[in-house]
């Protein structure tokens, strides 16, 4: 089973598109929850390696060792996702696959990820977001061939790696970017979920 990478950003700059809707503390509050939420989607999955957090952020480092995750700290102000990433992997040192994971999917679940990695004897698979440009998740067969290009677009760049395939999976498509996007999950989400509940405790979901 391929080893979950999961990256996490400074949580000073998280879910900035929110603004001004949703203040500061708010998105901070929320960027914790979806990742928490995230975390236990792949713990639950059966067989699946212990996710590796790759972040600048110390609260995100503590966070993730408190939930039994493997820590890859990125250098503060590094700023590249994909070289974070590429580094990360290569610290694993074995030759498991690999599966990225966005941190801002409150709707993951383990049923959801099983499909994708029922796919990903294919050398690549791909969840693009629910706007088809961006990737939410990147399953990737061969480590030594590892080569994320994630960014403006990403989900057709992944697309074009000899062997992808995509896989339409709504659950992992709804990335929360943008006020709309919260309010697309809003209405699907799990009420005991992280999430959920600490959009019920700032009074931004109904309870």
């Amino acid at each position: 089973m391929p080893v979950p990478l999961v990256p996490v950003k400074a949580l000073a700059e998280a879910k900035g598109r929110l603004a001004p809707t949703v203040g500061p503390l708010q998105r901070r509050v929320l960027a914790i929850a979806m990742f928490e939420d995230v975390v236990a989607a792949l713990q639950a999955v059966p067989g699946l390696d212990k996710p590796v957090v790759v972040s600048p952020d110390q609260e995100v480092w503590r966070r993730a060792d408190a939930m039994g995750c493997r820590v890859v700290e990125e250098p503060p102000g590094a700023g590249d996702l994909n070289a974070a990433l590429t580094a990360a992997a290569r610290s694993l040192g074995d030759e498991s696959a690999l599966l990225v994971v966005a941190a801002d999917l409150p709707l993951a679940s383990a049923a959801g990820l099983e499909r994708v990695l029922a796919v990903a004897g294919a050398r690549v698979a791909v969840v693009p977001s629910h706007d088809g440009n961006g990737t939410n998740v990147l399953a990737w067969r061969d480590p030594s061939s590892f080569a994320p290009s994630f960014g403006r677009d990403s989900a057709g760049r992944h697309l074009a790696v000899p062997g992808a395939v995509r896989v339409d999976e709504p659950g992992l498509a709804l990335d929360v970017d943008t006020a709309e996007d919260l309010g697309l999950v809003a209405g699907r989400l799990d009420p005991s979920s992280v999430t959920a509940r600490r959009l019920r405790d700032l009074d931004m979901l109904q309870p």
